[in-house]
C-alpha cells in the first residue's frame, strides 16, 4: 500500500458569526464536502428562526461525489425540508469553497 503525503499550509483562524434573519423569518445554513474530488461526500444543514433557535437540522452521506455536488445537494435538501415544513420566508447562507 502506498501513502501519499501532502504538505498542508496552516490557515489563519477567522471569526465566524451567525447573523439573524429579519423577524418572522428563518435562515438556512448548509455545507457539503468531499474527501477527494470526487470522493466520499456528505451534506448537512441547519435551519434557525430569528431568535437563533434550531428548528431543524439534517445530514446525509452522499456516497462518492464532487465537492460541488455535495454543496449543491446540501442547499437543495435544506430547501426541500424548509418547503415541507412551511418555513418561510427563508434566508439562505451558502458559501462555495474549493
Amino acid at each position: 500500500m502506498d501513502f501519499i503525503f501532502r504538505p498542508t499550509v496552516p490557515r489563519a483562524p477567522r471569526v465566524v458569526r451567525w447573523t439573524t434573519p429579519s423577524p418572522a423569518s428563518f435562515k438556512l445554513n448548509s455545507d457539503g464536502s468531499s474527501l477527494g474530488n470526487p470522493g466520499p461526500a456528505g451534506a448537512a444543514g441547519i435551519i434557525r428562526d430569528a431568535e437563533g433557535q434550531v428548528i431543524l437540522a439534517y445530514q446525509d452521506a452522499l456516497g462518492t461525489a464532487t465537492s460541488v455536488i455535495a454543496e449543491l445537494t446540501a442547499v437543495w435538501r435544506g430547501l426541500e425540508m424548509a418547503l415541507a415544513h412551511g418555513l418561510a420566508p427563508l434566508w439562505l447562507r451558502w458559501t462555495l469553497r474549493q
